[in-house]
């Protein structure tokens, strides 16, 4: 049952992919492979589902056109949905197969026999946790048991078996590279673990001054005649102990030729920086022997490792697309709203200088546009400003104008400035003046409550912090305080 489920999301997206492989893709997407033919399924499935409307199709609409301001919206919206399906299906399709190896996984063993006995692990496996359900015989289930299994134990004998066999075989691992004990010359594997066999491994070394604890050798402290050390190696399982004694002749390694070279070229760039302490640069030597010398930097290439974090940061990116585009949303809004107070002092600063209302919008609208050419700052209020001083002048009514306007903007700020403004067409220019002075001293009270108000949460936020000084302090009086006593 569970293989059929897994598998129809692959086979769904195949017959998709059958029926809208003939589809053309917008002009904007301009990708190709396999790529593109997933994004022709979400094209096929985002026609097909475009009779029903999107949940928040038209905040999405209005957030495309506030932050983009394209002139063909339906393909703006047709590019972002069909991205936006492509991901899901990409999703889909990795969870089905994912899922579906999962299964094949937890179906390939079971920890009870047919009689209902729990199967341990074998020798050196390792204990697991058994989760079990009892059930009576008419199908109630009892209760829920976790319960942890030890793997299955060694006697003694066979324990005693596995030693003598264990010793005889270190002997032969523990040389690593060497050919005998007689003559030990490069690193021994004293290893804590023996592949095959359930014991500890310990190790006791009576000379430390030519081998480390784990068998790497100190070639600068061999003396030339060599040095003869004892190994024990202490074996451990359960309560059972054995030991294991071995001697080894450790002896200068013999070095090719071209170890020698790396060595000799090693000793000159050491000398080389020691007799240069005092200078900018360090002579590397050119040459050694018969051999010329040619030194390179060996650059690390994390290239492959950026690749793949870029591309894991791609597909987030696009996972997160909606709330990336609402942030954006936000910023403009919380932009607007903190340019609002100072654009309302500008109406009336101009229409009390005698200004008409189309003409403020035209100087306003050409003064932002050469700041934006200086300074390449977007102000989404005057980019709508910008837009309606185009209205003007293209022959559109000022009414429709400044309902635009307002509709654009959004918020209650500006519902209110664009209903003053259109009524200030029908009513006359008598009492906009006094109108929007109120409405500038009212903008300005808000953002000061707002600014308020950001300096309270702000507060609220530094808290915790100060309590944790707070307690870091108390610790810092009260430890010394305590160790006084």
């Amino acid at each position: 049952m569970f293989f059929i489920i897994y598998l129809a999301c692959p086979v769904f997206i195949l017959v998709l992919w059958f029926f809208s492989k003939d589809l053309e893709l917008p002009d904007t997407i301009v990708e190709t492979g396999i790529s593109r033919e997933l994004l022709k399924i979400s094209l096929f499935i985002y026609k097909k589902l475009n009779k029903r409307k999107f949940r928040g199709k038209e905040k999405v609409r209005t957030y495309l056109g506030s932050l983009s301001y394209q002139k063909d919206m339906g393909k703006a919206l047709c590019d972002y949905y069909i991205r936006k399906i492509s991901i899901v299906l990409i999703l889909a399709f990795a969870g089905s197969i994912l899922a579906f190896l999962i299964h094949l996984s937890s179906q390939s063993g079971s920890i009870l026999d047919q009689d209902s006995n729990l199967i341990r692990n074998d020798y050196g496996q390792g204990d697991f946790t058994a989760y079990l359900e009892a059930e009576d015989e008419e199908g109630n289930l009892i209760g829920d048991f976790d319960v942890l299994i030890g793997e299955q134990l060694y006697t003694e004998e066979e324990t005693k078996t596995l030693f003598d066999e264990a010793s005889a075989e270190m002997e032969k691992l523990v040389l690593k590279d060497n050919e005998s004990f007689d003559k030990v010359t490069s690193d021994l594997d004293l290893m804590e673990k023996l592949p095959g066999y359930p014991f500890e491994i310990s190790w006791r070394i009576d000379n430390y001054q030519v081998i480390h604890f784990d068998g790497a050798l100190i070639e600068d402290n061999i003396p030339k005649g060599g040095e003869i050390i004892t190994l024990t190696a202490t074996y451990k399982y359960n309560d059972l102990s054995y030991v294991q004694v071995m001697h080894a002749n450790i002896c200068p390694k013999e070095l090719t030729k071209e170890q020698e070279m790396f060595k000799a070229i090693a000793g000159l760039i050491d000398k080389a920086d020691k007799d240069s302490v005092y200078e900018k640069k360090v002579a590397l030597p050119q040459a050694y022997g018969d051999k010329t010398l040619i030194w390179k930097e060996r650059i690390e290439d994390n290239s492959f490792i950026f690749l793949v974090l870029m591309l894991a940061a791609g597909g987030a990116s696009f996972v997160l697309k909606d709330k990336e585009l609402k942030k954006k949303m936000e910023e403009r809004d919380k932009q607007m709203l903190n340019d609002y107070p100072q654009f309302v002092s500008q109406l009336v600063l101009y229409l009390g200088a005698g200004m008409t209302m189309r003409n403020i919008f035209e100087r306003l609208s050409a003064s932002y546009q050469k700041k934006k050419k200086k300074t390449l700052e977007k102000r989404y209020l005057y980019e709508e400003v910008e837009r309606s001083g185009r209205e003007l002048l293209s022959g559109m009514s000022e009414g429709s104008v400044y309902e635009n306007f307002g509709l654009r903007c959004g918020g209650q700020q500006f519902a209110r400035l664009s209903t003053l403004l259109s009524q200030n067409l029908k009513k006359g220019n008598g009492e906009l003046l006094k109108l929007l002075q109120e409405e500038s001293q009212k903008a300005f009270d808000d953002r000061l409550d707002k600014t308020r108000k950001i300096g309270e949460e702000a507060g609220t936020k530094l808290l915790l912090p100060m309590i944790m000084m707070l307690v870091i302090v108390m610790v810092i009086i009260m430890i010394p305080a305590y160790l006084a006593f």
